[in-house]
Formats: C-alpha cells, sequence, structure tokens
C-alpha cells in the first residue's frame, strides 16, 4: 500500500497554496484522504462465495458558504485532481447557497494537529489470506458438525487497514492509521419442520488476535448451539409483562429507540422525539446514558484489542469524547457534527462520521450504553414474580420522531415465583421509549455489563458502532409471541 507517497502531496506548502487559493471565496473546507487495503471472505455451507480483497484510494472536500454546502469526490489522488475538485467544491457551494432560505455560520474551532495509529499485536499485513480462509473454514467446519439438524451455515470474515488523512480551513491536520476486523457466524437448525436461526459476531479495532480470543474462537459452536437450542422453545402468550433485558438487547434499545432521536441532525430537521427536550426529565431519577466512542474502552472491558465502535476523531477533525445524553433522568445534550453545533450555538462533541472519504459527514452515535448500578442478574430474576428474561435481539425497528419501537428477541425466559422457567422463543417487545424510560424498576450492576458490535445504516451510509449496558428490568411492556 503506496500510502507515502500518496498523502504526502498534502504537504505544507500545498495546503498553503489551497489556502490562497480558497481566500475568501468560503468561509470553512476541509479534505478527507483515504488510502487502504482489506480482505473479504464469505462462505456458505463450508463452500466459498466470495474471497477477496481490495486496494481504495478516495479523497472528499467540502466547502461551506454562509449555509450552503459543496463536496466533491473523487478516486485519483494527485495534485491537479485535487486543486480541481476543490475549486468544483467551492463552486458547488456557492450554487448550493443561492438555493437556500436559512442562512448560518460554522464556528471556527481550534485547529488540531494530531497523528494516531492503533497498535496491533498481530497485524493484519502480517496474515496471509491462506491463513485467514482456514480460519472460516475452521468455523463453517465446527458449525456444520455441531448437529445433524444443522441445516446451513454461513461466515463471514472482514478486515481492513487504512491510512487517513484530514485538513482543515481552521488550520487542523490530523493523520492516522485504523485497522478493523469482524467475524460473523451464522446457522440454521431444522426439525420437525421448524427452522430457528441465530447469529453471533466478534469485531473490533486491532489486529488478527481479535479472532484469536476466547469469544472469538467459541463463536460458531456458541451460534450452532443457540439454533438448536431454539428448535424446542415455546412460543409465548402476548400481554402486559415485566421483562428483564439483557446488555445486548438493553443496548439495541437505547441504540435504536433513544440514541437515533439524540442525534441533532434529526431534532433539526423536526423528525426526534426529544426536540426541546433539553433540560427536562425524559427517564427516572437512577438512569444515564452515555455515548463514548474514545480510544481506551476495548481495555476498560478486559479486552486486548479497541471497541469496533471507537474512533480517535470524527470525520470532521473533532476528538471523540464521552458524552453525556441522560444524566439522573434529565436530557442533558444532543450528538452534534460541525453543522447542527454551530445552528445551535454549542460546542460540536465528536459524532460528525462517514463511511468512507467519499461519503459526507453525518451526527452518528459511536458506543451508546446504559450505566449500571447495583443489581445482581440473581437479584433481578428473584426479585421479579411474573415476567420474561429476554436475552439478545434479532432485528428490530424503531421511528425517532414518535419513539415507537419493536424489537424481537433471540431468547427468552418465563420467570415465575423469582425462578427462570423454560426458554421460550419469537418473543417481540413493543412500546415508546419515552414511557419505558419510566417503567425501568432496577438497573444491574458492573459485573453484568456488556456489549455488542455491529453497523448502523443512516443516509445511505454505514459505519462501526457499539452498544450495551447492564441487565435492567422494565415493568409492563407490551410482549407479542407467535400464539
Amino acid at each position: 500500500m503506496e500510502t507515502d507517497n500518496e498523502l504526502s502531496l498534502f504537504n505544507n506548502a500545498f495546503v498553503a497554496d489551497l489556502l490562497r487559493e480558497a481566500g475568501d471565496k468560503v468561509e470553512y473546507w476541509d479534505i478527507r484522504a483515504t488510502v487502504s487495503e482489506g480482505t473479504t471472505l464469505d462462505f456458505t455451507d463450508q463452500r466459498s462465495t466470495e474471497i477477496s480483497s481490495y486496494e481504495m484510494t478516495n479523497c472528499g472536500i467540502r466547502a461551506f458558504i454562509n449555509g450552503g454546502w459543496g463536496f466533491s469526490v473523487f478516486k485519483d489522488l494527485n495534485k491537479d485532481s485535487i486543486r480541481s475538485s476543490f475549486l468544483k467544491s467551492i463552486k458547488l457551494a456557492k450554487l448550493t447557497r443561492s438555493l437556500l432560505k436559512n442562512e448560518f455560520k460554522i464556528t471556527e474551532r481550534d485547529p488540531l494537529e494530531r497523528s494516531f495509529k492503533i497498535d496491533s499485536k498481530l497485524p493484519l499485513s502480517d496474515v496471509s489470506i491462506e491463513e485467514k480462509i482456514k480460519l472460516v473454514k475452521s468455523h463453517e467446519k465446527i458449525a456444520a458438525g455441531s448437529s445433524k439438524l444443522v441445516t446451513n451455515t454461513r461466515t463471514i470474515y472482514m478486515d481492513g487497514v487504512s491510512n487517513y488523512i484530514f485538513i482543515s480551513s481552521f488550520g487542523s491536520k490530523i493523520k492516522q492509521k485504523l485497522s478493523y476486523l469482524r467475524l460473523l457466524n451464522m446457522v440454521y437448525s431444522r426439525k420437525a419442520g421448524i427452522t430457528q436461526r441465530s447469529i453471533n459476531s466478534v469485531g473490533g479495532l486491532g489486529g488478527f488476535e481479535i479472532v484469536l480470543t476466547e469469544k472469538a474462537e467459541k463463536l460458531s459452536e456458541k451460534t450452532a448451539q443457540e439454533s438448536i437450542k431454539l428448535l424446542d422453545a415455546k412460543s409465548p402468550i402476548g400481554g402486559q409483562f415485566t421483562i428483564i433485558a439483557d446488555p445486548k438487547l438493553a443496548g439495541t434499545l437505547i441504540h435504536e429507540a433513544l440514541g437515533h432521536a439524540c442525534e441533532a441532525d434529526l431534532v433539526l430537521s423536526k423528525e426526534s422525539i426529544l426536540k426541546e427536550k433539553i433540560g427536562k426529565r425524559i427517564a427516572l431519577p437512577d438512569i444515564n446514558v452515555i455515548d463514548d466512542p474514545s480510544m481506551g474502552q476495548g481495555k476498560k472491558l478486559g479486552l486486548p484489542y479497541e471497541l469496533f465502535g471507537s474512533y480517535f476523531i470524527d470525520d470532521e477533525g473533532i476528538p471523540s469524547q464521552k458524552t453525556t445524553i441522560i444524566e439522573n433522568g434529565i436530557l442533558k445534550n444532543y450528538l452534534h457534527n460541525l453543522e447542527t453545533s454551530s445552528r445551535m450555538n454549542l460546542p460540536p462533541n465528536g459524532h460528525g462520521r462517514a463511511s468512507s472519504s467519499s461519503a459526507k459527514p453525518q451526527v452518528r452515535m459511536g458506543f451508546t450504553y446504559i450505566e449500571p448500578k447495583d443489581w445482581n442478574i440473581e437479584e433481578l430474576i428473584q426479585d421479579t414474580k411474573n415476567g420474561i428474561l429476554c436475552e439478545d435481539f434479532l432485528y428490530g425497528y424503531t421511528n425517532p420522531t414518535t419513539g415507537n419501537f419493536q424489537f424481537k428477541c433471540k431468547f427468552s425466559y418465563k420467570i415465575e415465583n423469582g425462578e427462570r422457567k423454560e426458554l421460550m422463543r419469537d418473543v417481540a417487545l413493543s412500546g415508546m421509549i419515552l414511557e419505558v424510560l419510566k417503567k425501568v424498576s432496577a438497573i444491574g450492576d458492573q459485573k453484568s455489563f456488556s456489549y455488542s458490535d455491529g453497523v448502523c445504516g443512516k443516509g445511505g451510509q454505514s459505519v462501526r458502532v457499539c452498544d450495551g449496558g447492564p441487565y435492567i428490568r422494565v415493568d409492563d411492556i407490551t410482549v407479542g409471541g407467535l400464539n
């Protein structure tokens, strides 16, 4: 990957030329350029459906004039194409500005000059494609051999290494080198005409050491056993129940039903139920919700790599940072990028993210979680007379404009008189997030805290995220099933 030659184009002399070229034509501009390479392996039923690698260069240049943005992207990284796209973005900003009714300014920020790098114990560049294929084939074999009830398996391996530079008219010049890896396993099982599916993944920022952890090594076995176990589970009778949500389900709930409504671009476009609710109580006093994508979260959780949803800086050169969304039940902050923070006259908090340098930054989450309290899981179950213990999720839907959500759980156990009983499947939860936040009757302790990794889609883009929390108990929530 010839990154040094390509990104070295952005030396001080060339940046000074661009500053002179912009002059007073624009109020703000920034450049993002990435040189990256990676691997994708996709096996289904122990046969490869995709073995691919890529080397990619892309660059995006934005210009801003009094509320109007111009954005130009290209892949041929040389001074002529950079200068041409730079002038094109200025022209587009002027055109956009002429069509706007609402004007605003981008508030100037302090410049940042830093270099960041992910340290890997086993760099991805040192691992051959043959070794990566061997890993995937091993997981496929383990899953398929778990039981005669297993009908289909799928394992996807994805990794990437990127060298990135960010330059802005504020005087920022930031370089970073990141590497990520994600392994996903899916298993279908069938018995007596019933088919069940389970999906699990492991992902993070780092090197090949991510797939050598105990969790990763047991991934396919765990997935297969879950799908088999679900075959004998029963579907519940719907109604109003007390539920105990595990960290994965609690994290999904807080990400999907609350987190998106906290994204300030949706607030400004009147698509959020949290519009004009800063400083108001929206949850019980025990509830604190955080988004903290800063590096070091993995170490706190005892991992040899960084969390999949973490980053050094966002895609507007703002350092990642801990942002308190809810504090003691009070809505304290929205998540911001440069535009939303400027329009609301607030400092940005590092949530302007893009899927690549050729995509526009949007307001996005990083690692969103509920802070733990003091209940352990045994106490939660024993204190629940009639309810359902819900673990993990399959899929869900949420509407940030109304706060309405619907989620389908992977595993659920009936709770009777403080004891966990039979396993259930196809348990679906629905409700309104602002009502649910006022029905949380217990929050688990630090020992029960965990998280999940994934990708989150918005505006045609997908970015790395994590969410989580402790176990939480919610009273009087609508539960549906097949019966």
